[in-house]
C-alpha cells in the first residue's frame, strides 16, 4: 500500500517492492525540504515457497528493509528510497540471519493535490536485485506510474466519525515497465512484465490505532497475444496495529497465474509474516503510518 514496507523458485519475479511516496497519504507539505521514512524487521511464520534469492534458491525466513522520501520542494519534487534484505532460512545456524539477497529501487516523484478528491503521485523509479553469498542472477527494471491517492473521510466526514476518528484511504496504480530486460509476468518466471495494475484499500480506526488492509498487484505480459490483459494477480490482506512511532504487521501474501498460460499455469506462491516497523521524521512533519506505504515486498 503507501508504506512499506515480500516467490516460489523462479528468478526476478515480478513483485511489487515498490513504496507510494509520503505513505500514500492526499495532504502534505508543497514546499520545503523534509526527509521522513521508516525501518523495518519482518519474519516469515509460515513459508514453504517464498524464496531467499533472486534465482529462487532457499526460503526467506528475515527481511531487514528502509524507506525514505526525501522531499527537495515539499511533495511537489521527492526522491523516494527502499532498501531491502531478505535471508534464508535454509541456511545453518546464525548464518539463518545473514542477508542471500540485496534490493534497491529509486527515483523520483511528484504529488499534487486534486481539490478534496484525492491527490496524483507520477513516478519513475529504476530497481536493482542481486544475491549477496553467491554468484547468481540479477534483476533490473525501470518503470513508470501514476497513482490515484484518495481518503474517503475527506469528502464525506462522517466516515471519520463512524470509525471513531478513521478512515477509509488507499490508491489506484497504473505502472508502465518502459525497460524490462528481466521482470518476470508470471510467478512461474514466464514472460516479461509490460503493464502493473493495482489497488489498495484500507480502513484506520480508533485514531489509526487498528487498521485492516488488502492490495492486490496485477502484472501483464508483453508477450502475450493481449499485453494488456492480466497475467498475475498478488494479493495481500493485513492487521495493523499502530502507536507512536511503532507499528505491528500480520500479513498473507498469495501470487497465482490468472491467464492461463506460462510455463506452469498451476504455479502459485504464498506465506505467512509479521512485521515491527518504526517510522521516523528527521526534518518535515511525523510520516504517516507505514501502512499507507504498500504492502510489504516480496523477494
Amino acid at each position: 500500500m503507501a508504506i512499506l514496507i515480500g516467490v516460489l523458485a523462479r528468478p526476478a519475479a515480478a513483485l511489487d517492492k515498490q513504496a507510494s511516496a509520503h505513505g500514500g497519504d492526499v495532504a502534505g507539505s508543497e514546499t520545503g525540504f523534509h526527509f521522513t521514512g521508516a525501518l523495518t524487521l519482518g519474519t516469515s511464520i509460515i513459508n514453504n515457497s517464498y524464496a531467499a534469492r533472486p534465482d529462487n534458491t532457499g526460503l526467506a525466513l528475515m527481511r531487514y528493509a528502509g524507506h525514505a522520501d526525501v522531499d527537495l520542494i515539499g511533495r511537489r519534487l521527492s526522491i523516494p528510497i527502499d532498501v531491502n534484505f531478505f535471508t534464508d532460512r535454509l541456511r545453518p545456524g546464525i548464518e539463518k540471519l545473514s542477508p542471500t539477497e540485496f534490493d534497491i529501487i529509486t527515483g523520483v516523484s511528484s504529488t499534487w493535490r486534486l481539490g478534496h478528491f484525492g491527490a496524483s503521485e507520477t513516478g519513475v523509479r529504476i530497481e536493482h536485485d542481486r544475491p549477496l553469498d553467491v554468484a547468481g542472477l540479477h534483476q533490473t527494471y525501470l518503470d513508470v506510474r501514476e497513482r490515484y491517492l484518495y481518503s474517503v473521510a475527506e469528502v464525506f466526514p462522517g466516515v471519520a466519525d463512524a470509525l471513531r476518528d478513521g478512515d477509509i484511504s488507499g490508491w489506484l496504480t497504473l505502472g508502465w515497465f518502459s525497460w524490462n530486460p528481466s521482470y518476470y509476468a508470471r510467478p512461474d518466471n514466464s514472460g516479461r512484465a509490460l503493464f502493473r495494475y493495482g489497488v489498495n484499500v484500507r480502513m484506520s480506526t480508533f485514531s489509526d490505532l487498528f487498521s485492516m488492509a488488502i492490495d492486490a498487484t496485477m502484472f501483464t505480459d508483453r508477450f502475450a497475444p493481449v499485453p494488456v490483459r492480466p497475467s498475475e494477480l498478488d494479493v495481500t490482506p493485513e492487521v495493523i496495529f499502530h502507536r507512536g512511532s511503532w507499528e505491528v504487521h500480520l500479513a498473507f501474501e498469495s501470487d497465482r497465474t490468472i491467464d492461463g498460460m506460462g510455463t506452469n499455469p498451476g504455479f502459485k506462491q504464498q506465506f505467512l509474516y509479521a512485521l515491527l516497523v518504526w517510522n521516523f521524521a528527521f526534518h518535515g512533519p511525523q510520516p504517516g503510518p507505514f501502512e499507507e506505504r504498500s504492502h510489504v515486498p516480496s523477494p
